[in-house]
């Protein structure tokens, strides 16, 4: 757990939470402009699905940070849309995997692309240099976040 910062790492503490802040509502400005019909639970989901492979609903709940019947909820409505599937186990019948549909890894792609599209439109108007220190920063994060 992260403390606060002492007189030496103030600067760094402040740095931290600068880009907390702008990751955040980078975030945030992603998922608006990405959804369409979907809802920020359903499209993190649907990502989850497609990362973990054919997980169990409770390993997704778990993955989500959601209750196990919260996750069923949530699944029997993306269910009901055709952006997944769900099949019982053999061997246990109590278990249930998930899967995305077409329609859902078609729906997944389009969110990512609208993501993506949305940035290259932001970064478009940087200058050379700054394009350049994109590129640094998204290396610095892709560091920090595989030190997890």
């Amino acid at each position: 757990m992260a403390t606060a910062p002492n007189s030496s790492s103030d600067e760094e503490f402040d740095t931290a939470a600068r880009l907390r802040t702008a990751v955040t509502r980078l975030h945030r400005r992603l998922r608006q402009q990405s959804l369409g019909g979907l809802s920020p639970g359903q499209a993190s989901t649907l990502a989850m699905i497609a990362r973990l492979g054919a997980p169990t609903l409770g390993a997704l709940a778990k993955a989500e940070q959601i209750q196990p019947p919260s996750m069923t909820r949530l699944i029997a409505g993306m269910e009901e849309t055709g952006l997944v599937s769900r099949a019982v186990e053999e061997q246990d019948r109590r278990i249930s995997r998930v899967s995305l549909t077409t329609k859902g890894r078609r729906e997944l792609e389009r969110v990512r692309t609208m993501k993506t599209a949305y940035l290259v439109e932001r970064l478009s108007g940087l200058s050379l240099a700054e394009k350049s220190k994109a590129l640094e920063l998204v290396e610095l994060l892709e560091r920090i976040e595989e030190d997890q």
